[in-house]
């Protein structure tokens, strides 16, 4: 979800995509359409699916062919996700009263709140913690050559996300072990292999995205697949793809935007009301302007600020590495 300066303008584009989707799925889920659509919504929910694959294409992409010390490759990570996560977990908690104790405690640390009703403080939280969590394993795995350590890693997710259907494993390793680490796998090997579809399969994918739900609930199908689709469509529209503007300001503030739309489409249905179409379109123009208006005044200084604290750091005797995007 959050990305750094190494900019693949296909995956960009496809962080906007991405953010849009999930900003107009609780627009839909909050019923403020006058009709709802179950179909379309279920489509616009796996936007997330879809920054899952992008996580685990571009964690392949800025770490090849130098890979940094797994220690900055952490640094940067949390650099990235966590200050502007911190800051609207905590603005729930002190404006909604949710968060008290451990649920807190856990929203902040990445960590699933076991045993305690509700997900994380923030709700788009938990897929942080996914996030997180494959950030981890990765960087463990960064020192090994990267012909070994890409497979392993992809084999052991989707082992893991076997591990709920074959063994009954703890509450936490079912936690983590959902089929949505599939998405992940897909980015990386499509990244490690240098997959490349036809462009032209870029729209399929995402056809593929809306209708194989209709059919089936395995997500490796209607997720995963689809997902490896359009990443490996676009990875052939590189070369081809123009620096628009609004594509280009909508992939640089998607994680602003997925963090902070929830702060607008609560407030616009407590006004406005459910099933109101002028409610829909005000929410969601106002989940982009919001976000891009985080992003600028709030996520580009805090990004500023931890970037002069790993320079300082280094010049202190740490060892650069790799900017992970």
């Amino acid at each position: 979800m959050p990305h750094g300066s190494r900019r693949i303008r296909s995956v960009h584009y496809l962080r906007a995509i991405a953010a849009l989707m999930v900003v107009i799925y609780h627009a839909f889920s909050y019923h403020l359409m006058a009709v709802d659509h179950p179909a379309v919504a279920n489509w616009l929910k796996q936007g997330v699916g879809l920054f899952f694959g992008i996580s685990g294409y571009v964690m392949v992409v800025s770490t090849s062919p130098l890979p940094p010390s797994p220690a900055h490759f952490l640094w940067r990570r949390v650099e990235r996700i966590g200050p502007l996560y911190w800051i609207a977990t905590l603005c729930v908690a002190i404006g909604a009263g949710e968060g008290n104790g451990w649920k807190l405690f856990s929203s902040l640390l990445f960590l699933p709140s076991m045993g305690v009703a509700g997900g994380p403080v923030l709700p788009v939280g938990w897929t942080l913690n996914f996030e997180m969590a494959f950030y981890i394993l990765f960087a463990i795995f960064l020192p090994l050559p990267r012909r070994i350590a890409v497979p392993l890693l992809a084999l052991i997710l989707i082992l893991a996300s076997c591990s709920s259907f074959l063994l009954r494993p703890p509450a936490l390793l079912a936690y983590y072990g959902q089929p949505l680490l599939l998405d992940f796998v897909a980015g990386m090997v499509i990244a490690h292999f240098h997959v490349r579809l036809p462009g032209w399969l870029l729209p399929l994918g995402f056809l593929l995205l809306g209708v194989l739900p209709l059919l089936t609930d395995m997500r490796p199908l209607t997720v995963t697949l689809p997902v490896a689709v359009i990443l490996a469509s676009a990875r052939s529209l590189d070369g081809r793809l123009k620096d628009w503007f609004l594509p280009t300001l909508l992939g640089e503030a998607s994680y602003a935007i997925y963090l902070s739309h929830l702060f607008v489409i609560l407030p616009v249905l407590a006004v406005m009301g459910q099933h109101n179409p002028i409610g829909f379109v005000v929410a969601v123009l106002g989940s982009v302007l919001a976000g891009i208006t985080v992003h600028r005044f709030v996520e580009i200084p805090l990004r500023d600020i931890a970037a002069r604290l790993a320079s300082r750091k280094i010049s202190l005797g740490g060892q650069p590495g790799e900017q992970a995007a």
